[in-house]
């Protein structure tokens, strides 16, 4: 495998991403009311949530934050799930599968109202996101899938060739559907931008420091 590719390498984020908050490792014995492993989106927003509310909150990561696949992915804000509307509801009942549908959709509001409150440079833009149709006897699964996100209450409409055309500067297009709350961002940059405006509300998070194990010990855990 070429150099540039192995897993310690982040590529073009690496070069053009906001420089890294101080993560130290972890140095002796500390005690929190919740300790959170791994560095990524999911546990730095949980580190930045639950510190905001003035829990007490620790994040251990083996490399930085970042590291993984929050820093190297393809910097995509997408709303939804993988599945069509009409499965979810199908899969989970409609009280369960409203619920993720509705949580799923706003998601994007929640990064970029998160950027916005904690003035994270990384790059984003809640421009919207296109699932396009290539080819003609694509258009109908499109066009099934919009109506199942008009029912579901999604903002998603529809566009034409020539609007795809105007938006995207290629007339390969024939029709698809905009996401307006969707956009793009660095991933590098805000998951250190996550790390950043975690520690500033009072969480700790500590690079270098893999967790090796994990039992109870007494009412807690070590």
């Amino acid at each position: 495998m070429p150099e540039s590719f192995l897993p310690f390498s982040h590529g073009l984020y690496a070069e053009t991403a906001r420089p890294a908050v101080a993560t130290p490792p972890l140095d002796g014995d500390t005690r929190t009311t919740v300790a959170i492993i791994g560095g990524g989106y999911t546990g730095l927003s949980t580190a930045l949530h639950l510190a905001e509310r003035g829990v007490d909150a620790l994040v251990l990561e083996a490399e930085e934050p970042g590291f993984g696949a929050s820093g190297r992915n393809g910097g995509q804000v997408n709303p939804g799930v993988y599945n069509d509307p009409d499965t979810v509801i199908a899969d989970l009942g409609p009280e369960a599968g409203r619920r993720l549908l509705d949580f799923s959709g706003a998601a994007p509001d929640l990064v970029f109202d998160l950027i916005r409150r904690h003035g994270i440079a990384c790059e984003a833009e809640q421009t919207g996101t296109l699932r396009a149709a290539y080819h003609a006897n694509k258009l109908a699964s499109v066009r099934s899938l919009l109506a199942q996100l008009e029912r579901s209450g999604s903002p998603a409409r529809w566009m034409d060739a020539a609007a795809l055309a105007e938006a995207t500067g290629t007339t390969r297009y024939v029709g698809g559907i905009i996401y307006p709350q969707g956009g793009k961002l660095n991933p590098l940059s805000y998951a250190r931008g996550l790390a950043e405006a975690a520690i500033g509300a009072g969480a700790r998070v500590h690079g270098g420091s893999p967790a090796t194990a994990i039992m109870r010990h007494g009412a807690g855990w070590r």
